[in-house]
């Protein structure tokens, strides 16, 4: 896979100097934040890390809960999400999400749905390890129906990732789909499911192509005809991610500044955690659907030390 990341290590990267810079912008009356910006958005991961050992090992603090305590609003967010690795940005935005009243189906659905089986599996194992109990235990608890039941069989990795296509079985399978949902009064949702949490994401295209064959509605106007909730926009990923995941990013931060003000969550995490993966590839398809760059977009919404972080992220160009 040929990775476009906006973020890379730093050249001349020197951590103890980073983590007395850090500090320096934190003493006394009101904190500095552009130094703090100006380094943590401008470094890798593994050079955040090696800042964090540094500045504990030289003032014997906790960087993050120095930080914690110091900013606020979407800046202490972005930069808090800054001092974790990966999959430990996501296990803390997933647990955030349960935590919430009534557990935020939107940002299981979107984590959840856009992993492959091997970013799943460490996901899991991550989330064990900074909580007291299992991702799945927790969708259990947390969710209920057809979104439950699909969540957890995706968590099992037992989609099919092998890149072919059986088309005489699609049609088959595009029937299926027909008959459990238009065709009947109420919908079998349990034909959705199984079809949609295990065949691979080129076998869903192939489903949806032959679909038209056997219906007057395309496969994503009869999801939304015969099922509801957070079970159809569950669908509506997958196959949105299956057509074309850097696309299904680029709609997150386009959709997540559309409207009455913008969703700083939803926005934050697409550029954070895709600055070391696609985040350049996502900006190239962005431009290209809306006819504006990601950049400008993101100067129009934000706003202080939090829009320069995100700019920084997203354009590279330390």
């Amino acid at each position: 896979m040929v990775y476009s990341p906006t973020v890379r290590p730093s050249e001349n990267f020197n951590a103890d100097d980073d983590a007395r810079i850090i500090k320096e912008a934190m003493k006394g009356m009101g904190t500095k934040e552009a130094p703090i910006v100006a380094i943590l958005a401008c470094r890798c991961y593994k050079q955040r890390e090696q800042i964090a050992q540094a500045y504990k090992r030289q003032f014997g603090r906790d960087l993050a809960e120095d930080l914690k305590k110091e900013l606020g609003g979407e800046l202490e967010t972005l930069m808090m999400g800054l001092t974790y690795s990966y999959f430990e940005y996501l296990s803390h935005e997933l647990d955030n999400a349960f935590k919430l009243f009534g557990t935020s189906e939107k940002v299981l659905n979107e984590i959840l749905l856009s992993r492959n089986n091997s970013e799943l599996h460490l996901l899991q194992e991550t989330y064990a390890k900074t909580n007291h109990s299992s991702l799945e235990e927790d969708i259990r608890k947390g969710m209920k129906g057809d979104l439950e039941k699909l969540l957890v069989a995706v968590l099992s990795g037992s989609r099919n990732e092998t890149g072919g296509v059986d088309t005489s079985k699609a049609r088959v399978q595009a029937q299926d789909l027909y008959n459990a949902g238009e065709k009947k009064m109420g919908t079998n949702e349990a034909v959705f499911r199984q079809l949609f949490s295990h065949e691979s994401l080129p076998q869903l295209l192939a489903i949806e192509k032959e679909y038209e064959a056997v219906s007057k509605k395309t496969l994503r106007e009869a999801i939304q005809s015969e099922l509801g909730g957070g079970f159809q926009k569950a669908l509506i990923i997958i196959l949105d991610v299956a057509k074309d995941k850097i696309e299904y990013y680029s709609d997150l931060a386009y959709n997540s500044m559309q409207g009455a003000g913008t969703d700083d969550k939803t926005l934050i995490r697409v550029i954070l955690s895709r600055s070391e993966l696609d985040l350049g590839d996502i900006k190239s398809k962005y431009l290209q659907k809306h006819g504006k760059t990601l950049d400008h977009s993101i100067e129009r919404e934000t706003s202080g030390p939090y829009k320069d972080a995100m700019l920084l992220l997203t354009r590279g160009s330390c």
